[in-house]
């Protein structure tokens, strides 16, 4: 299986913020070689390194922070886009509130 914070299939609850909110993402990859995480952002961008993308690259014990102004209210899939990781669980939403 693979997670986000331990959990599995959309179970990761709490990841709530209000429109306007700026927003800091510490993100962290896991594991071994076979281990590379792509997490994706859907309905927003993220600042990382003075670039706006939505997907980060993560190797296998490397680290990122990325920043986020949340101001598309709604609530949006979070996921690593690496197919095998999403079907064993990679998978969650965010919510971002009016």
């Amino acid at each position: 299986m693979h997670s986000i914070n331990g959990y599995i299939f959309g179970n990761l609850r709490g990841l709530t913020m209000r429109s306007g909110d700026k927003v800091r993402w510490y993100l962290m990859g896991m594991g071994n070689e076979l281990d590379l995480h792509t997490p994706h952002f859907h309905g927003k961008t993220v600042l990382y390194k003075k670039h706006r993308t939505d997907v980060i690259e993560l190797l296998p014990a490397s680290m990122a922070t990325v920043d986020m102004k949340a101001d598309n209210p709604g609530t949006w899939m979070y996921h690593c886009h690496v197919a095998d990781h999403q079907e064993a669980g990679m998978v969650t939403t965010y919510t971002i509130q009016r």
